[in-house]
């Protein structure tokens, strides 16, 4: 039985553009991602719908120069809370630039993955195990469960979340480094001329950024997998001597095997021995004073750049989403399917070292 427009427009209220799996957005892209014709005020392709969620002309010669402009551009508007990205908006978008097709062709898998998104937010908000003793104050700043999207089951894990009242936020990349030395000051030289004009990037920063409380070796695999397009991996000396360094980089090598994809990029800030499994990798090297000024926007473009080839090219749907849904449950197979033996979460130190 087929759904209507406004069927889905009602279905999909208030629901995020997340909620939406890989299947439906390389759809959306098969219809989307050719040459448009003028439709009224609107091409009707991706840059007419660029052009009706209000994304910038700048923002839409981005997209044109991608690989997978609709996915890059649903990936982006995903990102940004102020244009409203949800399910009933873009099926109101796609109605405005006259792709009613289009509608037509993908609503059965945008209805299959509304309605799992319902069911697993469903199952979180009314899981027994979430209900509190009624003596508890609740506190009148304290978020509410409601507010915990389906794409983050480990709930309010870092200092957006709570800002945003749990809607799900996506980083550029997951910086991976050691807070105990010298490489905690680079970062902060990093994150203050990448996440400013003109670059305007935004970082997920272990210390800086994550909530004190839920397991860090979860937490971290969590936002490299799920959450962080890319892994920034700050090389020195120091880096080497810590244990939940070394976790998330074999954690988010095991995303990319065999290097298909820039999803881990390595940062030189001291001289060091690289360690083996990047040893395939190119680098950015902060150690020249020379080229410094060069690498900021080297760094900016590789960052900006499409993740090929595809995860889906590697990993079964079944594995993606459970990966998506739980990054602390990896199956064996997983890991064997990505070239990397399985492993378990490390211990914790008692002394909550690095």
């Amino acid at each position: 039985m087929s759904i209507t427009s406004e069927q889905l427009i009602v279905e999909g209220k208030n629901v995020p553009l997340h909620a939406l799996n890989m299947s439906v957005r390389s759809k959306l892209g098969t219809y989307l991602d050719p040459e448009g014709l003028l439709m009224g005020d609107y091409l009707n392709n991706y840059q007419g719908l660029a052009q009706v969620i209000h994304f910038t002309s700048e923002d839409i010669k981005k997209f044109q120069s991608q690989n997978k402009p609709t996915q890059e551009m649903l990936y982006q508007w995903g990102t940004r809370p102020a244009l409203s990205p949800t399910v009933d908006n873009l099926i109101k978008h796609l109605q405005t630039i006259g792709r009613f097709d289009v509608i037509t062709e993908c609503a059965n898998l945008i209805k299959k993955d509304v309605d799992r998104y319902k069911q697993c937010h469903k199952d979180i908000t009314g899981s027994k195990d979430m209900i509190q003793d009624p003596s508890v104050s609740q506190g009148p700043n304290r978020p509410s469960c409601d507010y915990i999207p389906e794409s983050n089951k480990l709930g309010l894990v870092t200092i957006d979340d709570v800002k945003e009242k749990g809607d799900t936020l996506y980083y550029d990349a997951f910086v991976i480094y050691n807070p105990v030395g010298k490489d905690l000051e680079f970062v902060k030289e990093l994150s203050g001329k990448m996440e400013a004009p003109p670059y305007n990037l935004k970082f997920c920063i272990p210390w800086r950024d994550d909530l004190p409380g839920p397991s860090r070796y979860e937490v971290s695999a969590h936002m490299i997998a799920t959450r962080c397009r890319r892994t920034l991996v700050i090389l020195s000396p120091d880096f080497l001597k810590s244990a939940a360094a070394d976790f998330q980089l074999k954690f988010a090598h095991c995303l990319s095997p065999g290097a298909r994809s820039k999803k881990v990029v390595p940062v030189f800030s001291a001289p060091c021995k690289m360690p083996d499994i990047l040893r395939a990798l190119s680098f950015v090297d902060f150690t020249n004073p020379g080229l410094r000024d060069w690498n900021w926007p080297r760094l900016n473009a590789v960052l900006q750049c499409p993740l090929n080839p595809d995860p889906r090219d590697y990993m079964s749907e079944a594995e993606l989403e459970e990966l998506k849904l739980n990054a602390g449950v990896i199956t064996t197979r997983m890991w064997y399917s990505t070239g990397v033996l399985t492993m378990n979460f490390p211990e914790e130190s008692e002394d909550n070292t690095p």
